[in-house]
């Protein structure tokens, strides 16, 4: 993907969160919602850094990293992205998931990515339940899980290793330059719940320097952020709406504008 000459878009861009309804309002949040000291770990300057407790006092600990879309309720635009990664009782997880509005209710669907040692190989069709409070400080997810993400601005995390396989939930594609003209390779996760071929993760290399990135779409189109520093790779990019053109052609996907890439 070419990495340059695109404008990022602030954060304060990405943070009208409201919630769908008056009795999401009305839901009690927890209190000191203040953003943690920095410290060792965050997403990236594109999105948001969120780390996660249990609503059950499962043990365990983990980190968000969020894309704030425009979804609102009568489309099919996803409010917001995420990939996620932790443990709880010890036990590996890693994956990607997306809420997207169904009537006034934030409805959330993710799935595991397996195969790099990971002990958990869950599929969520639809079946989280999403609220938004405090403008974005806190993230509820019930229903199939039980969890509560609190922003940040960085924490204590050391990031498990890059995957290199997403498992049996995600459409996977390698990655090469659609032109031929540099070197590198990478893998994409592609989500098939919630809506199919709208959210993914990415990571690889261009020219021996690694990346990660969320992708997600918006009113305008495809965006993505680079999930960037210790292990997820070097590259610290975003990608406007509507910059990324993804296109179905046979056996995969051609993505042009910002990127240059043939995903197979």
């Amino acid at each position: 993907m070419f990495r340059f000459g695109l404008k990022s878009l602030t954060l304060g861009s990405m943070v009208a969160l409201t919630t769908a309804t008056t009795a999401l309002a009305q839901v009690p949040i927890v209190q000191d919602l203040q953003l943690a000291p920095a410290k060792n770990f965050n997403c990236g300057s594109h999105l948001r850094t969120y780390v996660v407790r249990s609503l059950n006092n499962r043990q365990g600990f983990g980190i968000r990293c969020v894309k704030l879309s425009e979804g609102k309720p009568g489309t099919r635009i996803p409010r917001l992205a995420w990939y996620g990664e932790g443990n709880w009782g010890g036990t590996t997880y890693r994956h990607v998931g997306q809420a997207i509005y169904q009537g006034s209710i934030l409805v959330g669907s993710a799935s595991d990515i397996h195969g790099n040692g990971e002990g958990f190989n869950g599929n969520f069709p639809g079946n989280l339940n999403v609220q938004v409070f405090g403008g974005g400080a806190a993230i509820r997810v019930t229903g199939a899980w039980n969890e509560e993400w609190r922003l940040v601005n960085s924490t204590n995390y050391s990031p498990l290793p890059r995957p290199t396989t997403c498992g049996g939930y995600f459409d996977q594609y390698q990655v090469s330059d659609l032109s031929d003209n540099r070197n590198g390779d990478g893998l994409r996760c592609v989500l098939r719940v919630g809506l199919k071929n709208t959210t993914w993760f990415g990571n690889g290399n261009w020219e021996g320097t690694t990346y990660s990135h969320l992708g997600t779409r918006s009113f305008n189109g495809y965006g993505a952020g680079d999930i960037c520093g210790t292990k997820f790779g070097s590259f610290c990019n975003n990608f406007a709406w509507g910059s990324l053109k993804l296109k179905l052609v046979p056996g995969g996907i051609d993505v042009t504008g910002a990127w240059n890439e043939k995903w197979r």
